[in-house]
C-alpha cells in the first residue's frame, strides 16, 4: 500500500517538478538577446531588441519552445567626417518559434531562425541621429539584468559570493621563472565563454566554486583544468600559471 502511494505521489508531482525546472521568460530574453547581439552586422554599433510578446510552450525531451514577437533595431554611425552618417534598420519577428535547451556543458542555447530578411533600412540624417527613432518602435527595449538560472547549480554573477574567487577579464600565462608565454593569453567572459586575445579561438568554461577549479572545453585550452582558483589567478599545470593582466 505504501509502495503504491509513493508511486502515485511521484507520478503526481513529476509534471510540477518538470515545470519548476523550465527556463523563465526573462531567462529566455537574456539568452535570446545575447545570441542576437552576436549576429550584429559589421559597421553597426548598437542593436536593441524591443519585445512585444514572448510565450512559452509545452516542453518535450529537454526542449523548451518559445514564440516571439519582437522588433530588431540596429544603428550604424557611419563616417561623419566623410558626411556619411550611417543607417538605422528595423525588422520584425512575428510569432517566430525558438527552442531552448541545454548543451553538454549545461549552458542554455537556442535553435531557430534569427535573421530578419525583410527589414527596412534608412540613411541617418545627421551625426548621432537615428533615421528610425528607437523611441517610436513598439515594445519595451530589452535591458540585461542578472538572472540566476535555478536549474544550474553554478551561478555566474559578479555579485555572487560563489564567484568571488574567479576574476573575469584578461589573463596572461606565465611559465617557469615567471616567463611570459606569448600567444597563451585569453579572456574569461561572464557568460561562461572564453577566447584568445585575437578573438579567433575560444570555447566555454565551467567554474566549480566548491573545489576552486575551472574546466575548459573547446578552443585552444580544451581539456585543461585550472586548480586553486583565486582572484589572483590559477594553476594550469605544474609549470604554467594564469594571472589577471592588469
Amino acid at each position: 500500500m505504501k509502495k503504491n502511494l509513493l508511486l502515485f505521489t511521484c507520478f503526481f508531482l513529476l509534471p510540477f517538478l518538470i515545470k519548476a525546472q523550465s527556463p523563465s521568460v526573462e531567462l529566455f530574453k537574456q539568452v535570446f538577446d545575447a545570441e542576437m547581439q552576436k549576429l550584429l552586422s559589421p559597421g553597426f554599433t548598437r542593436r536593441t531588441m524591443n519585445f512585444i510578446k514572448v510565450t512559452p510552450g509545452t516542453s518535450s525531451g529537454g526542449y523548451y519552445p518559445f514564440k516571439v514577437t519582437a522588433y530588431v533595431h540596429d544603428y550604424a554611425p557611419g563616417y561623419p567626417k566623410n558626411k556619411y552618417y550611417g543607417q538605422t534598420c528595423l525588422g520584425k519577428m512575428e510569432g517566430w518559434k525558438f527552442d531552448m535547451r541545454k548543451d553538454e556543458f549545461g549552458d542554455w542555447i537556442l535553435q531557430g531562425r534569427f535573421t530578419v530578411t525583410d527589414g527596412e533600412c534608412k540613411d541617418n540624417p545627421s551625426e548621432g541621429a537615428e533615421a528610425i527613432p528607437l523611441s517610436g518602435v513598439p515594445g519595451i527595449p530589452y535591458r540585461k539584468t542578472n538572472i540566476a538560472d535555478k536549474t544550474n547549480k553554478t551561478i555566474f554573477d559578479k555579485s555572487s559570493p560563489s564567484t568571488s574567487r574567479l576574476y573575469l577579464g584578461e589573463y596572461a600565462c606565465y611559465g617557469t621563472g615567471g616567463r611570459l608565454m606569448a600567444g597563451m593569453g585569453f579572456h574569461l567572459l561572464s557568460n561562461r565563454r572564453y577566447y584568445d586575445l585575437d578573438k579567433q579561438r575560444g570555447g566555454t568554461y565551467i567554474y566549480h566554486a566548491a573545489n576552486a577549479t575551472i574546466t575548459f572545453a573547446g578552443g585552444f585550452l580544451s581539456g585543461q583544468i585550472g586548480k586553486n582558483v583565486k582572484q589572483t589567478g590559477f594553476q594550469l599545470s605544474n609549470t604554467v600559471t594564469a594571472e589577471p593582466w592588469r
